[in-house]
């Protein structure tokens, strides 16, 4: 099976980039895990405005909504959050 690539939203690469070095990482192993097993549900879910589901992973204090392009073999990440934020 052909791996799945990860695109980031610009929202999402912003967090990213703005993150500690330590926090990149932390974020990094969530994302290597959603490419792992990417049909894999969130913890939760919420509706975009073309009313698709994103599925959100809950890690620790970080929240990473997502969703899956199968066809395209992409995982779409959205937003990248702090729980503090």
């Amino acid at each position: 099976m052909a791996a799945y690539e990860l695109v980031l939203h610009e929202d999402a690469a912003r967090r990213l980039v703005a993150a500690s070095r330590a926090e990149q990482r932390r974020v990094g192993m969530i994302l290597e895990r959603l490419k792992s097993a990417p049909s894999r549900a969130g913890d939760l879910q919420e509706h975009d405005k073309n009313g698709r589901i994103n599925e959100v992973v809950v890690d620790g204090d970080w929240l990473v909504t997502f969703w899956v392009d199968h066809a395209g073999r992409e995982i779409r990440v959205m937003r990248i959050e702090s729980a503090e934020d």
